[in-house]
């Protein structure tokens, strides 16, 4: 098959490109790293015969122009995201998210082979209903989207996320709409909570403090590699309809307090004593997704345990330690 992937030296991006390659499929890649890395890990797809590689600025009206309207698959990670961009510039998230969406959902209509759009948005999409009418747990994507307030930087990203649901809709594509929740692994990067916390604990002297921010909030976890496994069964759905589904995990609910233990526990620096900080601002107290439509359209329900995948995060943080 022939399946293009924007966003692809980022995070899931490039985990999935390596998937993909499993099975021999031709895929080409967009990225401008403004967010994903030119690193070893994306150097050696370089060398792969069935890696195509464009940077692109996908907010160019005719930026896709040089690609054939062939492909089997189009598949959309890129967008400007992390708390950082969003408050810098909440103008540039609403306007370039837009445009990338609204680029590659035209150029997607023009092939005409294509078995699926696969859009991905965010589990923020749910903050607005958190914050103003309550928000059942877990979370199903049939929950009342409500907005929250339109001034707030940070609302920005989920209202891109939102507008780019709602331009899906209106495609008439086959389209999944996938709302990732709490995806974490190798190579996510050092502006995560889990990453953050290996790397701080690392330079923390024995019998140090190690603050600890929304202590009390609580996340489900979902390892990179079931995100990755879970979205190749999502693109095997021969339906035509629009779906839109959680992608995420359940079962192993954990405060930030109690994951920074796990963590300490596992980097063998149980020495550390944790002190409890101040809550994030724009923090959702509690993000639990209702995965049952997603075990149902994927029949998969094994999952990385949450300290397994831990372990494995910090195997491949720790080169950055020692």
């Amino acid at each position: 098959m022939k399946i293009l992937i924007t966003g692809a030296a980022g995070f899931i991006g490039l985990h999935l490109v390596n998937s993909l390659l499993e099975s021999k499929h031709n895929i080409f890649l967009i990225d401008n790293f403004m967010r994903g890395k030119k690193d070893n890990n994306f150097d050696n797809l370089m060398s792969n015969q069935n890696v195509h590689f464009y940077n692109l600025n996908l907010t160019l009206n005719d930026s896709l122009e040089i690609l054939d309207k062939d492909f089997d698959f189009i598949i959309h990670f890129a967008a400007i995201l992390g708390v950082e961009n969003v408050v810098k510039d909440s103008f540039k998230v609403l306007n370039d998210n837009f445009l990338m969406t609204k680029n590659l959902i035209e150029f997607a209509k023009l092939n005409k082979k294509l078995k699926r759009f696969i859009f991905t948005s965010t589990s923020e999409v749910y903050g607005g209903t958190l914050n103003f009418h309550g928000l059942k747990f877990p979370t199903p994507e049939s929950t009342e989207i409500i907005l929250p307030a339109l001034n707030l930087p940070r609302t920005s990203y989920m209202l891109s996320k939102i507008y780019g649901e709602a331009l899906c809709h209106a495609s008439d594509l086959p389209v999944t709409i996938i709302r990732p929740h709490n995806i974490y692994g190798p190579r996510m990067g050092f502006s995560h909570v889990i990453p953050q916390i290996i790397m701080r604990a690392s330079k923390t002297e024995i019998n140090g403090d190690l603050v600890i921010y929304s202590p009390s909030h609580k996340r489900e976890f979902c390892y990179v590699e079931d995100a990755i496994n879970l979205i190749l069964l999502l693109m095997k759905i021969e339906s035509k309809d629009l779906i839109t589904v959680n992608l995420g995990n359940v079962g192993e609910e954990i405060t930030m307090k109690n994951l920074s233990i796990l963590i300490l526990g596992i980097m063998d620096r149980k020495d550390i004593n944790i002190i409890n900080g101040i809550n994030t601002e724009g923090s959702p107290e509690r993000r639990i997704p209702d995965i049952s439509q997603l075990n149902f359209l994927t029949n998969k329900r094994d999952r990385v345990p949450l300290k397994d995948g831990i372990y494995k995060t910090y195997l491949w943080y720790k080169r950055f330690i020692d």
